[in-house]
């Protein structure tokens, strides 16, 4: 390359639009998984369905909401019992085992002071995930929060990111999420998909999910934005942001 191309490609770079970054919650941002583990061991265990807690049980409770868990493991009980017993055993024994992911909070950091804007999309309620963030001192890194984002369902909607895109204003969008379900909502919304690795299991359907990259560290992620924008290649259409804003 010469280095008139260089410092074109340079310009090129510095004079592109910011994709709005958006990103899920569990498993991205916040490592839930020991937490919301230990709490499934301890119900199935004082109700004495300890062995129905199997590796495949666990995998289905990381993915799945916590009423359809209970009403299907212990269709005995009332399922939003079983739940408020769920949260509130979490709440009370397990909030620290709730951490940041490793480097989210540096890549946060730099995202604010970089000038990009960033929204989190969760299934959890908008108030559960801001409790946790507070929590973190995260907070105040998020610009955006929408909450009950599967429309009522246990996986993620595509509706929710561009509902997302939509407050933000945003012309691009970089959607970041750990699981094959959330990069199928990113791919129907039409945003370049990242997959972030961090429970290998999870891997093989997250492959299959076509992600645009794959990684398992945000300094992989920060490098890629900082590189060439290839999110112009997945403009936000117009109408589909003016009719989601109108909704």
């Amino acid at each position: 390359m010469s280095k008139k191309d260089k410092k074109s490609s340079k310009k090129s770079k510095k004079n592109a639009v910011k994709p709005v970054i958006l990103l899920s919650f569990d498993g991205t941002i916040m490592d839930t998984e020991p937490a919301i583990l230990a709490t499934y061991r301890h119900i199935f265990a004082k109700y004495e369905k300890g062995s129905e807690f199997t590796k495949e049980a666990a995998m289905e409770v990381l993915d799945s909401s916590a009423f359809s868990m209970m009403k299907k493991y212990f269709p005995e009980q009332d399922p939003k019992d079983m739940v408020a017993e769920y949260r509130c055993y979490q709440d009370y024994h397990l909030r620290d085992l709730i951490q940041p992911m490793k480097g989210v909070v540096d890549f946060l950091t730099w995202l604010k002071g970089s000038g990009y804007k960033v929204g989190i999309v969760s299934v959890k309620d908008r108030s559960a995930v801001m409790d946790l963030l507070e929590h973190s001192n995260m907070a105040q890194l998020i610009d955006v929060v929408i909450g009950n984002a599967g429309a009522g369902t246990e996986t993620l909607s595509s509706d929710s990111i561009i509902t997302a895109c939509a407050i933000m204003d945003a012309k691009f969008c970089v959607f970041i999420a750990d699981s094959a379900v959330d990069m199928q909502a990113g791919r129907e919304a039409g945003v370049l998909c990242i997959g972030f690795v961090h429970n290998r299991d999870k891997t093989p359907a997250l492959v299959e999910s076509h992600p645009d990259f794959m990684t398992a560290s945000f300094r992989e992620i920060r490098k890629l934005i900082e590189n060439e924008p290839l999110w112009v290649a997945y403009p936000l259409t117009a109408e589909k942001i003016e009719d989601d804003s109108d909704d």
